[in-house]
């Protein structure tokens, strides 16, 4: 957020002061109701436009199948000029090297099968998972599905969302297999590696990754977070420390680990309006 609107105030002709955790930066496990950030807009005649605004309303996550093409080295290089920023490290890997990329999609879909068969973190996903148009209209956020056979198995009674599936389940069989065919054809993976985690870097590596994903976009391409491996809760220890060590984070967190590639476009997930976020006094 703090990103886009930096880059939304420039085009407007206004200098985006922010401050971060004004009356001070919370801990590493609780978030509590002090300020992220105080924002201040000022009228700045020298200000410049920053290139990336126009893909603001172009950029979205890409989760389905990415075409066999890599992406070229010009198109890399212009991610990372974007989104290089102190105390960050980007990194790439493509087909060229078959080894590495064999090891990124191996931990990808070991990790996502982690997530899938463990029920607690399954069942954070299916509180927010929207089934079919009427709920996705209603909500407007979290997971969407809208395919044929979820509806109908829905509409039966038949997908229960209350209770985790077992692992050898249908269900959990047909997202590792989709996950599985995606994983396998993607060309190229991004991660972005931070020297510290206090709660001012990760925003940071949060306002770089944007900036990666709007140069990309430019670049007639996609990404797709896997957020999977980088959990720190035990089930998830092993993908966690061999993508530290594949991507050689050098004992710097892995902030951002994603599918890079060129897809067939897709429209815009659904979101809830502005009103919905103000809180107003």
């Amino acid at each position: 957020f703090l990103e886009l609107l930096d880059i939304a105030a420039r085009e407007r002709g206004l200098r985006a002061d922010i401050e971060l955790f004004p009356d001070g930066e919370f801990g590493p496990v609780v978030v509590d109701a002090r300020p992220t950030a105080r924002i201040r807009l000022v009228r700045d005649a020298t200000v410049k436009r920053d290139p990336l605004f126009a893909q603001i309303v172009n950029r979205h996550t890409h989760r389905g199948a990415y075409e066999p093409r890599q992406p070229s080295p010009g198109a890399l290089a212009a991610i990372n000029s974007a989104a290089s920023a102190s105390g960050t490290r980007i990194g790439f890997v493509t087909e060229s090297d078959n080894a590495a990329i064999a090891q990124h999609r191996t931990i990808a879909s070991d990790a996502w099968r982690i997530e899938l068969v463990t029920p607690r973190t399954i069942m954070e996903s299916y509180k927010v998972l929207r089934v079919g148009p009427a709920e996705i209209a209603q909500h407007r956020d979290g997971l969407s599905i809208n395919t044929p056979m979820v509806r109908a198995l829905t509409a039966l009674g038949l997908f229960d969302r209350t209770k985790a599936p077992a692992p050898d389940d249908a269900a959990t069989r047909n997202q590792l297999d989709a996950f599985n065919a995606n994983i396998a054809g993607t060309p190229a993976f991004f991660w972005l590696i931070t020297s510290a985690n206090d709660r001012k870097t990760q925003i940071n590596s949060g306002r770089a990754y944007v900036r990666a994903q709007l140069a990309a976009t430019a670049q007639g391409l996609v990404m797709h977070p896997l957020s999977q491996a980088l959990q720190e809760y035990p089930e998830q220890a092993v993908p966690y420390a061999r993508i530290h060590e594949l991507v050689r984070s050098q004992g710097g967190p892995v902030q951002m680990w994603t599918r890079l590639g060129y897809a067939k476009p897709a429209g815009p997930s659904p979101r809830r309006g502005v009103d919905a976020h103000i809180l107003r006094a």
